[in-house]
């Protein structure tokens, strides 16, 4: 606030000095409302640029709040409390809203294909622990009720315009350009969710294709199964408030078809993808199960194969693996999830050294 008046004073100043040198009175006014303009909308004050995850030469938009692959959670460790009242919408994102909520019904009255608004968690806080002796992670987050086309307003619409051009202002320059990235905003901070990389029997790696309708990241490559936390499916059975187990264990189900359990699971860390400001949970499932066997369990039908176009099996080892998504797009949150099962699986010393080798460094 501080600087912002500083600099309004700053110009102000020099709109008086430019008028006791008979500067025109239309020239002055012109020249201080541009620069007033450029200011606020084009995003004059920008906030320090976050330390996010890098790969060898690979910059990415993740950035990580706890967790590099080693560490890994229990789920004694892990704690989800929810807030019962709904995060307040501000005017801009609840015209969005609206405007995602009357598409999307036109589409389904025409019998289109169209987004459905089932229920979500926006993340209002975390606090970060740690065990006593030995100081394993822990984490508790704070949840309240969402749903997907508040998803779809606010993460997917960070870059959409609010004003009529040629004026430019968006949802990140508003609320994200001048904010501390690793502080959740709860309004914006919408479908958190979990992001596994799945090993099986028989050390084969699984990868996700997503498919050309869905509502974020068509077509593109992902990590085995991303998937935001349910209100209802994903109840824990032990405190008030989901449990990322189950939503991870229900994405495998859906997405896959493989019944992972508890103990298969392993989380490795958490933080929030800058592009879409979407937070989410890391970690990597070793399944018992070989790789033909998941692949023929998908041919029979899940819940969620509209999602994934298909699934990609490769080899876990770690050279083979950098590769191979070398040569993909995929976004950020899917490429922490594989390095970090990477490192959990061959080692942080290993698969850095195949890391420099593939990406440069």
């Amino acid at each position: 606030m501080e600087i912002l008046i500083s600099s309004l004073a700053g110009g102000i100043v020099g709109l008086i000095v430019s008028l006791i040198f008979e500067e025109p009175l239309t020239t002055a006014k012109r020249r201080f409302i541009r620069w007033l303009h450029t200011l606020i909308y084009r995003g004059h004050f920008t906030a320090r640029k976050p330390e996010t995850f890098t790969l060898g030469k690979i910059i990415t938009s993740w950035l990580v709040i706890d967790g590099d692959g080693e560490l890994a959670y229990t789920p004694e460790t892990i704690r989800c409390r929810v807030e019962d009242s709904p995060v307040t919408l501000p005017p801009e994102i609840q015209a969005l809203y609206s405007a995602i909520e009357q598409r999307e019904k036109a589409k389904k009255d025409k019998g289109q294909i169209y987004l459905w608004n089932g229920p979500l968690y926006a993340l209002v806080s975390y606090a970060i622990d740690r065990t006593t002796h030995y100081e394993n992670p822990g984490v508790t987050f704070t949840l309240r009720p969402a749903d997907y086309y508040t998803f779809q307003a606010t993460v997917m619409s960070l870059d959409q315009n609010l004003l009529k051009p040629p004026a430019n202002l968006t949802l990140r320059q508003k609320y994200l350009q001048t904010q501390d990235l690793t502080r959740p905003i709860p309004f914006l901070a919408n479908g958190f969710g979990v992001t596994l990389v799945v090993i099986t029997g028989d050390r084969k790696l699984i990868l996700s294709r997503r498919q050309d309708v869905t509502g974020a990241r068509v077509g593109e490559l992902d990590a085995s199964i991303a998937e935001g936390v349910h209100p209802v499916l994903d109840r824990s059975s032990k405190y008030r408030g989901p449990d990322l187990y189950r939503t991870a264990i229900r994405g495998a189900q859906e997405e896959l078809g493989i019944a992972l359990v508890e103990d298969e699971i392993t989380f490795l860390g958490f933080g929030v993808d800058t592009e879409y400001y979407q937070w989410g949970m890391l970690g990597v499932a070793q399944l018992s199960d070989l790789s033909e066997h998941v692949l023929k369990n998908r041919t029979r039908g899940t819940g969620g194969k509209w999602e994934i176009r298909k699934i990609e099996v490769i080899d876990s080892d770690p050279r083979v693996v950098l590769n191979y998504i070398r040569q993909e797009k995929i976004w950020a949150t899917g490429l922490v999830a594989i390095y970090w099962a990477l490192v959990h699986e061959y080692g942080k010393k290993r698969v850095d050294a195949i890391a420099r080798e593939v990406f440069g460094w």
